[in-house]
């Protein structure tokens, strides 16, 4: 997912993205938000869900989470193999804060040379897409760019959101080839000094769980660079016939779950999200 349509209600930052509304502003601004408040946001749009968090880094539900740092460690505090991936990434690549139009310029190659690599459901953007899409994006998003020390060519981009002294990266595109070179090694050690260190932020957030594709970039974070699983309580609310249809389908879930039919994939996890927000009410875990 690239560039997103948003809309702010209740002081929260919503993008919309497959039928359904997921926050972009931090949790904290989430806390307060009823059901009631959450539907009558749904209803004057054209999505069929709105997802928000409570209890952010306090609840005992282990089932949802996100994946954040709060405290800036230096090179030398980051696991041995790391700092040898981020100092010979650094031997090649160099990275900065750059503006909204090097992405415009340059960022598409690099988007659909990036998503080769990725399983997803989601289809690839055209180049028009691509281009609406990032004009599109708020005013407090920062882009953070991969150049080639000797070229200045840029392999690499960061889409980050910034709202309450925290920073959400929400998409980061790498070519194949400076993957292989560890230019994400160089680019998370950068934005992490820049927003932890330099703008002390409260912390950095890459997103929550994913639920939509197979991902190791949670994994990645923890054991490269020390992230955290922050844990809240997943709710949801629906439009009443959406609802319905979910509530229907969810005794099936099992059924859908192993049938292996591509089209009932995102079904899957709609009902995959509907099972964590049953087990965060219960105070189970998945």
């Amino acid at each position: 997912m690239i560039g997103y349509k948003f809309e702010s209600s209740k002081g929260i930052c919503f993008r919309e993205n497959q039928k359904g509304l997921f926050p972009l502003s931090p949790p904290i601004k989430q806390e307060n938000l009823k059901p009631c408040e959450a539907y009558e946001i749904l209803k004057v749009s054209d999505c069929y869900f709105i997802r928000w968090d409570k209890n952010f880094d306090r609840t005992n539900n282990q089932c949802w989470w996100h994946i954040i740092k709060d405290n800036f460690e230096p090179i030398e505090n980051l696991p041995k193999k790391t700092r040898y991936m981020v100092k010979k990434a650094s031997s090649k690549y160099f990275v900065k804060l750059i503006d909204k139009e090097i992405i415009l310029n340059y960022g598409y190659d690099i988007y659909i040379s990036a998503y080769s690599r990725y399983k997803t459901h989601e289809r690839i953007f055209t180049k028009p897409e691509f281009l609406l899409s990032i004009n599109s994006l708020p005013d407090n998003t920062d882009f953070f760019g991969v150049f080639e020390n000797d070229t200045n060519k840029m392999v690499a981009f960061s889409e980050n959101y910034i709202e309450k002294n925290v920073c959400f990266y929400v998409t980061m595109w790498c070519t194949p080839d400076s993957m292989k070179k560890f230019s994400s090694y160089l680019l998370f050690h950068e934005m992490e000094k820049h927003y932890l260190y330099d703008l002390n932020f409260n912390y950095i957030s890459d997103g929550t769980r994913s639920i939509s594709h197979d991902t190791n970039i949670h994994q990645f974070l923890i054991s490269k660079f020390n992230f955290r699983k922050a844990y809240s309580d997943l709710n949801l609310v629906y439009k009443p016939w959406f609802g319905a249809i979910v509530s229907f389908l969810y005794q099936f879930k099992w059924m859908i779950d192993k049938s292996g039919i591509p089209i009932l994939k995102k079904l899957s996890i709609l009902l995959l999200q509907e099972d964590i927000r049953r087990k965060s009410m219960k105070g189970e875990n998945l």
